[in-house]
């Protein structure tokens, strides 16, 4: 039975709260650990050490982020298992691995990846990563080739589809985008989003196997901002 599973990444970037969160699509029985311990350790961010796995999502968005960016936690969950979920403080020191020495930009500054479109009911995803440098961008706020070419790396890892081999079963992770169910605040008469209450319906309002792409210029993040951080 497939299962919508979400991993929330948590970092802090010069005092600012950043948070990332991808969605997967889970297939295949579990034999010896949980969907959310799979999927985090696929991804690359399970904390056994405070250099993220090569040729992971985890290890290639480190690669390209500055050392001012602190990984602080993760969180995976499958969302409709109340008990199937995993939550971990990474290292200590667990940083951005970029080199080069060249200034730090704002936390208004990020890397911006854009997802396609498979259905024409449900819009692009979009994600923003702090971490960039003065290095890393050139005139006019264009991304230098070689930067690029690394956020290129992270994007096609966000679009793979992942394979975890536990104890020889295969458990599938496909990169989705969701749509939530929009409501109305009770309290406050304001507009939110939740997953839908079935699973079965939040699955017909899933795109899955988006792939993700990485903007040529640097974004910005307005709720980043001093004294705001998301």
């Amino acid at each position: 039975m497939a299962e919508l599973m979400e991993i929330t990444l948590f970092q802090t970037y010069f005092n600012q709260k950043c948070v990332n969160r991808w969605n997967y699509v889970a297939n295949g029985t579990p034999a010896a650990v949980t969907l959310s311990f799979a999927l985090t350790s696929i991804m690359g961010f399970l904390p056994v050490s405070t250099t993220l796995g090569g040729g992971t999502v985890g290890g290639s968005l480190q690669s390209v982020q500055n050392a001012d960016v602190h990984f602080n936690s993760v969180i995976a969950r499958a969302v409709y298992i109340d008990d199937d979920f995993y939550d971990s403080p990474f290292l200590a020191n667990t940083i951005g691995g970029a080199t080069g020495g060249s200034s730090a930009l704002s936390p208004t500054n990020a890397f911006g990846f854009f997802s396609s479109r498979v259905k024409q009911s449900i819009a692009r995803g979009y994600k923003r990563f702090v971490g960039a440098s003065e290095g890393t961008v050139e005139s006019g706020g264009v991304i230098s080739s070689a930067a690029l070419t690394a956020l290129e790396a992270v994007a096609g890892f966000m679009s793979d589809t992942l394979v975890y081999d536990d104890e020889g079963e295969s458990l599938t992770f496909i990169p989705c985008i969701v749509q939530k169910e929009k409501y109305v605040v009770t309290e406050s008469g304001k507009d939110a989003y939740r997953y839908y209450a079935s699973q079965a319906t939040q699955l017909t309002h899933t795109a899955q196997g988006i792939a993700w792409t990485a903007y040529e210029q640097i974004r910005t993040q307005v709720s980043r901002q001093y004294g705001r951080g998301q």
